[in-house]
């Protein structure tokens, strides 16, 4: 079902809102018929899974975990997972973005953790660190660790993982999905290089947002 375009998550409260709508419809009840079917096409448009390959099949690029905007790309020690001097790209999510997020690389899951959190905005500072987050570390065909944070909001009350420790990923595969909004950080080694800036808008499964071995 990975290829339908709707994520499973989405089935639930799309049955529920379309039945809801038929029976208020047919009971004859003013205005809110109206509203359940906009609801209903707001689940339909915000759990769109649509299909997505990468356009570059170079092993040295890494493409993006999340639809949304940079919001950040930062230098810094990640001590837990990569232990290793890494650069952070942080990705915001809106409400109007695919939520299904998608591996940056082909590899190995080495690692799956879930923390519990708090649920502040999701471009509040320190997030990463306060709020309920899911960590999935990656490691690719060149040995090196990536890490994939998904990170819940205001609105995003839940992550859901698709992938566990010792599976096979594939470039561009879905690996998760987090429902109504919130950011997704991506670590990776120093001595990728940058493809994107900040504020650029970038698409899970397509935009190259780093490159090894660009001088």
């Amino acid at each position: 079902m990975r290829g339908f375009p709707i994520a499973r998550e989405g089935y639930a409260y799309i049955t529920l809102s379309l039945v809801f709508t038929v029976v208020l419809f047919l009971l004859k009840i003013p205005i809110v018929p109206i509203i359940s079917f906009i609801f209903f096409l707001f689940c339909l448009y915000f759990f769109r899974n649509p299909r997505r390959y990468p356009s570059v099949e170079d092993k040295d690029t890494l493409i993006s975990p999340a639809d949304g905007k940079v919001i950040e790309i930062k230098e810094m020690e990640e001590g837990e997972f990569l232990k290793e001097h890494a650069t952070r790209l942080s990705i915001f999510m809106s409400l109007s973005d695919v939520h299904v997020n998608r591996a940056p690389c082909e590899g190995m899951i080495k690692k799956v953790v879930h923390r519990d959190g708090e649920f502040a905005l999701a471009f509040k500072k320190d997030i990463e660190k306060e709020n309920e987050r899911n960590y999935i570390l990656i490691e690719n065909n060149n040995n090196e660790k990536i890490l994939v944070v998904q990170i819940a909001g205001f609105l995003a009350r839940r992550i859901t993982s698709y992938v566990r420790e010792g599976m096979g990923i594939n470039k561009g595969e879905p690996i998760g999905i987090i429902a109504f909004g919130s950011r997704v950080d991506i670590y990776f080694p120093k001595h990728y290089k940058i493809m994107v800036s900040l504020n650029s808008k970038v698409k899970a499964g397509i935009t190259v947002i780093a490159k090894k071995g660009v001088l």
